[in-house]
């Protein structure tokens, strides 16, 4: 079991960035996680990162990878998808197991990790998964008390991404009724250009290569006979 006093702080966290530093310090005390990395997946675009955080540098740099390009090559994928909806799974991937070669190198082999252990929640539509990263092969993870961390955090991370509507999504919702000629790629693209996401950042998102989030964005301004971001956002906040 979790200590009742860490898991009620851990679950009054009030912004992801708490919430993430808190899980891995209580993984990190039960079973010696160095590492978690916490998205909400579906079939139809790069995973949503949830929560990041490690003991170890370049975290950014390897959750941004995996979003952007090595998730569809994770072993991992295969527990989320073969679970029914409403059930949940886990598994474990040793480092081995990582055919791709660029995934293994900069996921496992920089930060010397000897396997992942994942867990999470599928639901109709989309997957919410916790990843517990470990180092030392020879000692045997509590997955007990992982298992039970785990469900907190799915459990504290839905609640966190819950308490209201996302700016992304009021945006695309303004978007939408204001301009129904747009496209809902032109719409998903110009809502992520307003809040601020790079081409790059919107393609990994969208699973797009930056050439085409830039055509889809030039056609929207076409259509609306605008020239730039700025006169978009003053266009559905009047």
């Amino acid at each position: 079991m979790i200590d009742p006093d860490l898991a009620a702080e851990l679950l009054e966290s009030r912004d992801q960035t708490l919430f993430a530093d808190r899980l891995l310090q209580i993984a990190g005390s039960v079973s010696g996680i160095e590492e978690l990395f916490a998205y909400r997946i579906d079939d139809r675009a790069a995973p949503r990162v949830l929560a990041s955080t490690s003991e170890l540098g370049e975290v950014a740099e390897r959750a941004d990878a995996y979003a952007r390009r090595f998730h569809r090559s994770d072993p991992a994928a295969d527990a989320w998808r073969a679970a029914p909806p409403d059930s949940g799974f886990a598994c474990r991937v040793p480092a081995s197991a990582i055919e791709l070669a660029a995934y293994r190198k900069l996921c496992f082999d920089r930060p010397r990790f000897a396997e992942k252990i994942c867990f999470g929640w599928r639901k109709a539509d989309h997957a919410t998964i916790v990843t517990f990263y470990q180092r030392d092969i020879g000692a045997e993870p509590d997955m007990a008390q992982l298992g039970a961390l785990a469900q907190l955090a799915i459990t504290g991370l839905t609640r966190l991404t819950q308490t209201a509507p996302p700016l992304l999504e009021q945006v695309e919702q303004r978007l939408s009724h204001a301009y129904p000629v747009l496209t809902r790629r032109e719409r998903q693209v110009c809502a992520r250009t307003l809040t601020g996401a790079t081409a790059r950042q919107i393609g990994a998102e969208l699973d797009l290569g930056p050439a085409t989030v830039l055509t889809y964005r030039q056609r929207a301004y076409q259509k609306l006979g605008l020239h730039k971001a700025s006169d978009l956002l003053a266009a559905i906040m009047s």
